[in-house]
């Protein structure tokens, strides 16, 4: 399971944006994903980003607990 998240910025004709990336599993891999959130001086945009990064580890951290149960009830049953 790979994990992460964060925001860059990128500059396009003199005016800078910002994109969330993140990791999502499309055709059986992992694959880095971006996406625009908006102009960087928007406190909108800021907001959407932050909002963005914490759904994205509330989704991984429920992945992993679900991951853990898992693992740990396959090592139970074996007796």
């Amino acid at each position: 399971m790979q994990i992460g998240c964060g925001v860059y910025e990128l500059m396009v004709r003199e005016r800078r944006y910002l994109y969330f990336w993140h990791y999502e599993t499309k055709g059986g891999r992992r694959r880095q994903i971006k996406d625009y959130v908006g102009p960087v001086d928007s406190s909108h945009t800021r907001d959407d980003a932050a909002r963005l990064c914490e759904d994205y580890y509330r989704r991984m951290a429920q992945a992993l607990k679900r991951a853990r149960e898992a693992s740990l009830g396959e090592l139970r049953s074996l007796r």
